[in-house]
């Protein structure tokens, strides 16, 4: 049985090394060659701490995040990202998240949540995210 929603509930965290490789892998997946995204030199001359991760990853941390949280079946109709702060490789990124509003649209069975993204420097990014919950025993097109 899917679990039933409330606004309030707490997603719990889910957390992500942010590695060099992970860093690379990113560069190369999202095809943002800005030196800062991989060359600690380049991103220190122009003010970073280090290499930092593009926006890019930061949405598709997000989409695994409401996966882990909602279910792989569900579908990510709505996603808002607000970069606040930076993520620097050799940070850990958490994701933490309240749900605000459990409600039907288009027939559809839909869940909004605050998230926010956070490291040990604190929080770097305030998400917004709105999924669509499948109906008892399908899977959303």
């Amino acid at each position: 049985m899917a679990r039933q929603w409330q606004a309030g509930d707490s997603l719990p965290p889910i957390r992500l090394d942010l590695t060099i490789r992970r860093a690379a892998q990113a560069v190369a997946g999202t095809r943002d060659y800005y030196p800062a995204h991989h060359d600690e030199q380049f991103a220190r001359a122009n003010g970073a701490a280090g290499i930092f991760f593009n926006t890019m990853f930061l949405q598709a941390f997000a989409g695994r995040a409401a996966g882990e949280w909602f279910g792989y079946d569900a579908f990510l109709r709505r996603l808002e990202v607000a970069m606040r702060g930076t993520n620097y490789v050799g940070r850990t990124l958490v994701a933490v998240g309240t749900v605000a509003a459990v409600r039907e649209a288009d027939g559809r069975r839909c869940v909004d949540a605050d998230v926010t993204f956070s490291t040990e420097d604190g929080p770097t990014t305030a998400v917004k995210l709105t999924v669509q919950l499948p109906a008892e025993g399908t899977v959303v097109p």
